[in-house]
């Protein structure tokens, strides 16, 4: 199966980054204005809504605070079912080093992976932005476009 597999260094506290990966406005900040999300723990249910088929339900199975967050997807899109998303913190040089993971239960077209890999690109570009200025640009259903 392919894997999504990208690095980013963001100069934030990996506290500030933990955060936006861990509660729902950290959340709301970067990838769906519109999420569900209970306190950070093994089993709870993240959801997000952007729209049609894509609305991903996300629990959460691993959590080694504040350095590794596992989730998997459970509900909202065929082509996530069952894929796991690994998200790694590490101190780096006065920054912090984000290491994530899209891992496929089931293979896809090309193409989709060059979809999904895109987009990961660019929302993972958001956290960084929120982590640094405050202001990331999550997907607003209301609209149908992101920030």
């Amino acid at each position: 199966m392919k894997t999504i597999h990208h690095v980013l260094d963001i100069e934030a506290p990996s506290s500030t980054v933990w955060a936006s990966l861990t509660d729902a406005q950290g959340l709301a900040g970067w990838w769906s204005t519109e999420v569900d999300a209970p306190a950070a723990a093994v089993g709870a249910a993240v959801r997000f809504t952007f729209g049609g088929d894509f609305n991903p339900v996300m629990e959460i199975t691993s959590l080694d605070a504040p350095t590794e967050l596992h989730w998997r997807c459970v509900v909202g899109h065929e082509p996530w079912q069952d894929n796991t998303f690994r998200f790694q913190l590490a101190k780096q040089d006065g920054h912090t080093r984000l290491r994530f993971w899209q891992e496929y239960a089931v293979e896809l077209a090309d193409d989709y992976y060059g979809i999904y890999n895109f987009n990961w690109g660019y929302y993972l570009e958001s956290l960084r932005l929120l982590c640094v200025n405050g202001k990331g640009k999550p997907f607003d259903p209301k609209t149908g476009r992101s920030e």
